[in-house]
């Protein structure tokens, strides 16, 4: 993590990267970031619900773009 102290320790760290990875649709940094987090000792269930978490978010934006899409051909629709 670079020359910068870190608040938090390693193990959430690693779980905060593991979030940040799937937000930022790094691959590479989400394998390098699940494997660290194992060798740090993070359990599957510690590294699952990072996950989970890091995908209910970045879902939002897609499904609000999703409904108002649906929501615009509705309208116009019923303007016919």
């Amino acid at each position: 993590m670079g020359n910068t102290q870190s608040h938090f320790d390693p193990k959430t760290s690693e779980l905060i990267a593991i979030g940040a990875s799937i937000g930022g649709n790094c691959l590479p940094c989400l394998r390098y970031h699940f494997a660290e987090a194992l060798k740090l000792g993070c359990t599957i269930h510690e590294i699952e619900e990072a996950i989970r978490i890091a995908k209910m978010i970045k879902e939002r934006p897609i499904n609000d773009i999703y409904n108002l899409a649906e929501d615009l051909i509705s309208r116009e629709k019923e303007r016919r």
